[in-house]
């Protein structure tokens, strides 16, 4: 049964509708890619697990949209870090100018505790069932 729809393979970032893009395919291993929302306040870059990295994957979308990121979330892979590591990723997005995180499932309780504490009320807390609005 046809029903109009067709899937296309992304491997470079592209603009998938008016103000939703794709980073491109990342990562040696698990391929992935992250769901980049170019709102008025900044991009909001959605990872799924972010096996590529997090850093990495953030990286991406602001060299493609030239832009500020405004908030990342979803699963940042980060579960089983050591406290160094996480601090390094954390330090990482503050340089890249992340305004708002909202880490969810992968990323571990001991490294969404320490976004907590580094982001403050910028923290959002997200998750499956999670709304967040973005709105001008």
């Amino acid at each position: 049964m046809d029903l109009g729809a067709r899937v296309i393979a992304v491997k470079e970032p592209k603009e998938l509708l008016k103000g939703v893009h794709s980073t491109g395919e990342m990562g040696n291993g698990i391929r992935e890619q992250a769901l980049i929302l170019n709102t008025p306040k900044g991009l909001v870059v959605i990872t799924g697990c972010a096996h590529p990295g997090v850093v990495h994957m953030v990286t991406q979308a602001k060299n493609y949209l030239k832009k500020e990121v405004y908030l990342t979330m979803g699963g940042f892979h980060m579960m089983g870090m050591s406290p160094s590591q996480i601090t390094k990723h954390l330090q990482a997005l503050r340089e890249l100018g992340v305004k708002n995180v909202a880490p969810s499932h992968c990323t571990g309780d001991e490294a969404i505790a320490r976004f907590r504490e580094v982001w403050g009320h910028n923290f959002i807390t997200g998750g499956c069932g999670a709304v967040i609005e973005v709105s001008p």
